[in-house]
């Protein structure tokens, strides 16, 4: 089996869990386990802590993954421009499918039906389920792995799982919204690395200013 039949299934392997997680949710399966985990998340209370999740939750996705395209782009060769067309082409395919799925799921804030939290951040506009902020991160992850070297996927993997947590932290999201954007952004980012020659061809109609 070659490595991109491997990872159209592990993608489509993941997405169809998320199926069914969203099934569990719906069916107020994991309410109990959900309540308990993201009340044991949220309840810290540590004034440098909470000023670091804050950051993390706020800028974690825009200014580090903005940032990481934005400089392979500019001071990477081939493979670096290359992996900065496939960030910014699964970026922009994971800010639609969560779209959908949010809208689809409709799912409530914990803020809304959660009584006494600690809300750190300010109330968001759009649904719960997936979380957008771990959709798009983990989608990075995996692009990282499969163009950089272990020791910057390995960091960068780090950083997407305390964005992921920071959600969970500051009120914002439920374990399984963040669960459920793992699932969701990793499987959409292997299905579309599996397409080889998509990136490719987007590489090749760059000018040839911009190529490296």
């Amino acid at each position: 089996m070659g490595r991109p039949r491997m990872l159209q299934i592990v993608g489509l392997s993941l997405i169809l869990s998320f199926i069914i997680l969203g099934v569990a949710i719906d069916a107020g399966v994991l309410d109990g386990w959900d309540t308990g985990v993201f009340a044991v998340v949220n309840s810290g209370n540590y004034e440098a802590l909470d000023s670091v999740m804050v950051i993390l939750s706020l800028y974690g996705r825009e200014v580090v993954w903005g940032a990481l395209i934005v400089g392979l782009f500019i001071i990477g060769g081939e493979r670096e421009k290359k992996m900065a067309l496939t960030l910014g082409l699964i970026f922009l395919i994971l800010i639609g499918v969560g779209y959908v799925s949010k809208t689809y799921y409709s799912r409530p804030r914990p803020y809304d039906v959660v009584d006494d939290l600690r809300l750190l951040v300010a109330k968001e506009s759009d649904y719960n389920f997936p979380s957008g902020h771990t959709l798009i991160v983990a989608g990075g992850v995996v692009v990282a792995w499969l163009y950089l070297r272990r020791v910057w996927a390995a960091l960068l993997s780090a950083e997407a799982a305390l964005v992921a947590y920071s959600r969970i932290y500051v009120g914002v999201h439920y374990p399984s919204d963040v669960v459920g954007g793992v699932l969701l952004g990793a499987g959409c980012a292997l299905i579309v690395c599996s397409e080889t020659g998509l990136v490719d061809r987007l590489y090749d109609r760059l000018p040839k200013r911009l190529r490296g």
